[in-house]
């Protein structure tokens, strides 16, 4: 299921269309996936965020930070890596 998802660009190719909206970072948006971690050892900080069609493969199979507006009824990916084209980063970890 996941042998053909070695990049992050594989990842985000199957979460459907995404659209750029670095705006939602300060909208009231809830976070439905994954954890925002603020301790010593580790902190992610979101460089973007995409709106995404369906959210169902990555809250179902991976920890990576998704959102919800609910006035908007819009579902996000916040984004931690920034700087490198999605080519060459690693697929998340699937589980």
């Amino acid at each position: 299921m996941f042998d053909n998802i070695k990049t992050y660009k594989d990842f985000a190719d199957r979460l459907g269309g995404l659209i750029l909206c670095n705006e939602m970072a300060g909208r009231d948006i809830e976070l439905i996936s994954g954890e925002l971690t603020y301790d010593e050892d580790c902190y992610y900080e979101i460089f973007q965020w995409f709106i995404i069609q369906d959210p169902s493969f990555a809250m179902d199979h991976t920890d990576e930070l998704i959102f919800y507006d609910n006035e908007l009824n819009l579902y996000i990916l916040g984004v931690t890596h920034y700087g490198t084209a999605w080519d060459y980063v690693s697929a998340p970890d699937f589980h």
